[in-house]
């Protein structure tokens, strides 16, 4: 069931009525875990299996772990960390590392490619982190009923944000509420995460995204270009505007979800943008990988070290390819030069960025925005040679004309970075002004952001591009 359709539109109503005429948090905890299972078994009955098989794994192996001091719990947690991996690796990566050796073993067998289940490394990821902080000392979930609703908690299921038990296990427990402000901010989200995804996300996408990068020798550079930039806006406008769903959708049922994503466009740096992009993994990745090897007390280059073992794992996170391996290598290249150039300042005495001037701001923004969009060549294409391609098409002779694209897309182009270039300050206050209006008028703009998307948008829903990680 995807989040702008109308097929959800009816389901989250229908959910959130039954959910407050319940009485009592754990019928509210059932019925959102019936919901959810419901949720996720729309898209294939047998991934509900393997989601069933990652709750048990994850329960009973944080039990085990509850029943030991702490020092012993490093062996409990390792042998569940190692079974809950084990159907994410088999999906995503085994076919990846055997075509690889392969290449050097030619008489090796390769297991053939399998389909990802939606949402795998998600929850995954989230399992991973909830038995992490037990074997820390967190307070292990004794309630299976509860533990089953943590991690199938179908506002952010499928493509996030990565929550910690920390963070919803306690609302769960607790006797919810529901304020005129909840409900004002949950229909401001959805209806900002419609509009984004399917007036922007998927406008982008079919007028200027797909079929550039599909055969980039048969565009101008500028061309190619301009797509680059449409997808880097594409991609943003989708995965934020899932987001928007989850955090709204969770709203109206009296939980509050954290943000993901934080105008990363507007980033300085490059550590700057991942502090700004898909936080709840690159803070996942922060705890549970950087941090335990030192992160950046350790100095000297096993710092740099640790950077790029901590890049390496949120690219090849995102799919199994020497793409995504590449673009992590990259990336952490810039934030060690970043590093580097800071420390190098620190030890000479120079002023910080705190006294920087408006020159220096511009130009830090204009190198790091054109990394990132640049970078997304890697993120987008197929493979190496893809890559290659279109790079190639980007580095071709200028040809001064205008790049054929149709005055929708030209349109939602300026509008989605304006937007989102613009002040934070501005977005707050629309939100505020929102949450004001009485609920006749809210359900009117819901009602007429879903005419625009019926009106302007695509004739087909496209499935969050997330989906697929």
């Amino acid at each position: 069931m995807l989040f702008p359709t109308f097929d959800y539109f009816l389901f989250l109503p229908l959910v959130a009525a039954v959910h407050w005429w319940l009485k009592g948090s754990g019928l509210r905890t059932g019925w959102l875990l019936l919901c959810s299972a419901l949720f996720y078994t729309a898209w294939n009955p047998l991934d509900s299996l393997l989601l069933g098989y990652i709750i048990g794994v994850a329960y009973l192996g944080a039990r085990w772990s509850d029943s030991l001091p702490l020092r012993e719990r490093g062996l409990p947690m390792a042998v569940t960390i190692s079974i809950l991996m084990t159907p994410l690796f088999y999906c995503k990566y085994i076919h990846f590392i055997g075509g690889t050796l392969q290449l050097y073993f030619p008489d090796i067998l390769v297991p053939p490619k399998q389909r990802l289940p939606i949402g795998i490394s998600f929850y995954t990821f989230q399992a991973i982190a909830y038995i992490v902080d037990v074997q820390r000392g967190q307070p292990v979930e004794k309630n299976f009923l509860r533990f089953s609703t943590f991690l199938m908690f179908f506002p952010h299921l499928v493509a996030g944000p990565i929550l910690r038990a920390s963070v919803l296990l306690q609302q769960l427990g607790s006797a919810r509420t529901l304020s005129r402000e909840d409900v004002g901010e949950g229909i401001f989200r959805l209806c900002k995460g419609l509009i984004k995804k399917v007036l922007f996300a998927d406008v982008l996408q079919i007028g200027m995204v797909d079929s550039v990068i599909a055969d980039p020798g048969a565009f101008t550079a500028l061309e190619v270009l301009f797509a680059l930039y449409a997808y880097t806006l594409q991609i943003y406008c989708d995965f934020s505007g899932y987001t928007d769903f989850a955090i709204g959708s969770a709203r109206l049922l009296g939980f509050q979800i954290p943000e993901n994503f934080d105008r990363p466009y507007q980033a300085l740096s490059v550590g700057d943008y991942w502090r700004r992009w898909h936080i709840t993994l690159s803070d996942w990745v922060r705890d549970y990988v950087y941090y335990p090897i030192g992160g950046s007390r350790v100095g000297g280059w096993r710092a740099y070290r640790n950077t790029f073992v901590t890049l390496l794992i949120l690219a090849v996170w995102h799919g199994a390819n020497w793409t995504f391996l590449l673009y992590g290598f990259i990336h952490g290249c810039a934030i060690s030069l970043h590093r580097f150039s800071r420390n190098l300042q620190k030890s000479r005495g120079e002023a910080d960025s705190r006294r920087m001037p408006l020159s220096g701001i511009a130009w830090r923004w204009f190198l790091t925005f054109h990394f990132v969009v640049l970078a997304r060549i890697l993120f987008r294409a197929d493979d190496i040679e893809h890559a290659a391609a279109i790079t190639g098409s980007l580095l071709q002779p200028v040809e001064w004309v205008m790049p054929r694209f149709a005055v929708q897309s030209w349109f939602v182009f300026w509008l989605g970075y304006a937007i989102h270039l613009s002040p934070r300050d501005w977005m707050r206050r629309a939100r505020e002004a929102f949450s004001r209006l009485p609920a006749p008028a809210q359900g009117l703009a819901i009602a007429a952001a879903g005419a625009a998307c019926v009106r302007w948008g695509p004739s087909d829903a496209l499935s969050f591009i997330y989906y697929s990680f």
